[in-house]
């Protein structure tokens, strides 16, 4: 296979023709699917020169990003970047023959642009990929082994605004809920137990917290899922959460904030995830699910039936063939 080094935007924009020459040759396609920036104007090009339709696969918009970022984490730097944002995303927009977006959030805030393009809504599909890597699992093993837990991610290799209005306040919930919940473990995925002392400068950690480090195989993912009595996820951004998709896949039970829904429509309180925006409470309600197996056995039961229903890969296969086949 031929490894194809991703260029610069500007360069992308400028040099599109020739990277097409260099990399891929005397391509030939019936119709093209891009997600935005670089691939969008290399799609581009190759549409152009070939008279194909071009579909834009957005994940997630920037400027609604932006507007969380000035709103809560007070930066106003970022006003700077808001409208180029804008601009950007409609002329990839203008430029396609029709844009599937993966979340209603992304289609409300587009929806308010002058797109004069019908907007389609489709849900990702999770990818699991086949992985024979046993170390990790092995390891992961070691540290979950006759225990109940409930698990999240923290990224602790996260910086700037990302970091801080993200990952930190999940970390703080998820403290919180160590602190408060001796008799509950705790299992962090995303760093390590001296990544989280030194970048929130604790001195020690409750030892009910358990880190399992930042990479990790997809089987000692599917493993500490598979062992997990809840899964703790709230989401802070207004784009599609990859753990969020991990977690439906998995069926397990999920206590998320309303940004989930926001994302999704389709998922409902109680019968898909347990939502509550009430973090100071999280201890409390954590404790609650624990102890109603009743719950429990019902949300995990609803997350597979909304991963099924409304994330699987047939669902997603055959409501972009319906795209298609529109345009072909």
């Amino acid at each position: 296979m031929q490894e194809i080094k991703s260029p610069s935007l500007i360069h992308a924009v400028i040099h599109a023709k020739e990277i097409v020459k260099d990399s891929l040759g005397n391509i030939q396609a019936d119709l093209l699917i891009a997600n935005p920036s670089v691939p969008f104007y290399i799609a581009h090009h190759i549409a152009k020169e070939q008279a194909i339709p071009l579909i834009l696969r957005i994940w997630g918009v920037r400027a609604n990003k932006l507007i969380d970022y000035i709103i809560y984490g007070k930066n106003y730097l970022e006003l700077v970047n808001f409208y180029p944002s804008i601009a950007h995303n409609l002329m990839q927009i203008w430029a396609s023959q029709a844009v599937v977006v993966m979340d209603d959030a992304t289609k409300d805030f587009l929806s308010k642009l002058p797109l004069f393009r019908k907007l389609k809504v489709i849900y990702p599909t999770y990818a699991a990929l086949y992985d024979k890597s046993s170390y990790k699992s092995s390891r992961i093993q070691e540290l979950i082994e006759e225990r109940d837990y409930v698990f999240s991610f923290v990224t602790m290799s996260k910086t700037g605004s990302v970091f801080r209005l993200e990952q930190q306040p999940l970390f703080r919930i998820l403290y919180m809920v160590a602190k408060k919940c001796p008799e509950i473990n705790t299992v962090i995925a995303g760093g390590t137990a001296s990544e989280a002392r030194r970048k929130f400068r604790l001195s020690s950690l409750p030892k009910n917290l358990i880190f399992v480090g930042g990479y990790l195989s997809d089987n000692a993912l599917k493993m500490l899922y598979a062992n997990a009595s809840l899964v703790v996820i709230p989401i802070f951004f207004k784009s599609v959460s990859n753990r969020l998709l991990e977690a439906l896949y998995y069926g397990k039970p999920i206590l998320t904030n309303s940004t989930a829904k926001l994302l999704h429509r389709e998922l409902k309180h109680m019968r898909h995830l347990f939502i509550s925006d009430n973090y100071m409470n999280y201890p409390n309600i954590i404790r609650g699910m624990l102890s109603n197996d009743a719950l429990l056995e019902e949300l995990s039961l609803g997350a597979k039936e909304a991963y099924s229903s409304f994330f699987s890969a047939r669902k997603c296969g055959s409501a972009m063939k319906r795209v298609i086949e529109a345009l072909v």
